[in-house]
């Protein structure tokens, strides 16, 4: 990837990479609401954070590159983009 320019192939796979994200994001926070172990919830909550940095960083990178992720503009439209964030 070269500074501010991604290739078709680069920009689909990052957005690939976000769809695979969102879809990880949605089956943790159904975890998280029919657990009650303390215990599992935090390593949930880790996973769920985690998955937020990936995110914020994949996203960083189509911004950087000019592009508007037809993903991100997609979950905005469904209320679910806070919860990738």
């Amino acid at each position: 990837m070269h500074m501010g320019k991604l290739t078709e192939m680069e920009r689909l796979a990052i957005e690939e990479q976000l769809w695979s994200e969102d879809i990880c994001s949605r089956k943790v926070q159904l975890y998280m609401s029919i657990t009650r172990d303390p215990a599992v919830q935090a390593i949930l909550q880790q996973i769920a954070e985690k998955g937020q940095r990936h995110c914020s960083i994949l996203n960083g990178m189509l911004q950087e590159a000019g592009i508007v992720s037809g993903l991100t503009q997609t979950l905005k439209e469904e209320g679910s983009y806070n919860a990738i964030q």
